[in-house]
């Protein structure tokens, strides 16, 4: 799109209406538990590295749940600085539902040392009490502070459809 096209919607391409820009509805948030990450240049020549997710917690509406130890946040070291990244977890809820999480996105390194990021989840829950968790669609933001090398924070988002 030209930057003179910014303006421009759905009916400008032909359909009957546009939706708009999606509501957004703070979903949870995590605290991501690191262990000491592997990193190394491929035969490939890109970084690949690896975090180990040893444990966390998160919280969300009417639902509180732990991090189970042994997923991981799988990345791409990018030319730029930056991370692609893909982390994969489970939790288990306080009444016992597993669910897992699946994070990709980019993180950015800032100028204080710290990384943001933004990314895009999806939950996989049983049926259940927290179905409805598995059938939304999610964006997050995620924080690496410069001084903790220990924990991940992300704030999921859900976007009503």
């Amino acid at each position: 799109m030209k930057p003179e096209d910014v303006s421009a919607d759905m009916t400008s391409l032909g359909a009957g209406e546009t939706l708009g820009p999606p509501t957004l509805v703070k979903a949870c948030v995590i605290r991501a538990d690191i262990g000491p990450a592997i990193e190394y240049t491929t035969t490939d020549g890109h970084v690949r590295a690896f975090f180990p997710i040893a444990g966390g917690e998160a919280r969300g509406a009417g639902w509180k749940g732990r991090i189970l130890p042994g997923g991981a946040d799988f990345a791409i070291a990018l030319p730029d600085g930056s991370y692609a990244i893909e982390a994969r977890y489970f939790l288990e809820l306080e009444d016992g539902t597993p669910l897992m999480v699946t994070n990709a996105g980019k993180m950015v390194r800032q100028a204080d040392g710290s990384y943001r990021g933004r990314t895009r989840a999806t939950l996989e829950v049983p049926e259940g009490p927290h179905a409805h968790l598995g059938k939304q669609v999610y964006f997050g933001t995620a924080l690496a502070e410069p001084d903790d090398q220990d924990h991940v924070y992300i704030e999921l988002w859900a976007a009503p459809i």
